[in-house]
């Protein structure tokens, strides 16, 4: 299992205007597990245009999640209108999806059946996430944590998911994945 670790750390590097979203993954021990990557890269003037208060919603966006080895393992599509993300295998086979419901701070996972395997619930800051799993009995937390210095001059974020319970396949991928997701819909 690439994700068994009972912390996991998901850091976005710090570069101002990127072109595509990059984030890097790792263990308790700082050990490289993964990389995602945005497949398309957007211009500067995309970037500058998606700022503004009047500017039309974004694309879907893509991003391959890929192991230590460079080896394709998951690919994640974050859907245009930003409320759905379904990860896949390589092969097309459906891993799980994360939905944002009712606001930004509540989040259902569901497993290729459609069954859900998590809640995730934010707190007001939007900072601090509560996972629990079907039975409702907490097996994870979500926190933004502070990126340092650059964080204010540069899209870079930090990440830390601590498992305190069994998030057994796919939810514990999918719990990892979802910190990218809250990037990309709070952050990014």
């Amino acid at each position: 299992m690439l994700f068994d670790s009972p912390v996991v750390r998901v850091r976005q590097p710090g570069k101002i205007l990127p072109t595509q979203a990059r984030y890097e993954i790792f263990d308790d021990k700082r050990n490289h597990l993964a990389s995602a990557t945005e497949t398309d890269r957007r211009t500067r003037l995309q970037i500058l245009k998606a700022t503004l208060p009047t500017a039309p919603p974004a694309g879907a966006r893509i991003l391959t999640v890929t192991a230590a080895d460079e080896e394709p393992i998951l690919l994640l599509t974050r859907h245009p209108d930003g409320r759905l993300t379904e990860i896949h295998q390589p092969d097309g086979g459906l891993v799980g999806r994360i939905l944002a419901t009712g606001t930004t701070r509540h989040y259902s996972l569901t497993d290729d059946q459609e069954q859900v395997v998590a809640e995730i619930v934010g707190e007001l800051s939007l900072k601090h996430f509560r996972v629990t799993g079907p039975s409702g009995a907490r097996v994870a937390h979500l926190s933004k944590t502070w990126a340092g210095p650059k964080e204010w001059l540069t899209p870079a974020d930090n990440y830390k998911v601590t498992f305190s319970g069994p998030a057994p396949e796919p939810a514990r991928t999918l719990i990892v994945m979802t910190t990218i997701v809250l990037d990309l819909a709070l952050y990014e």
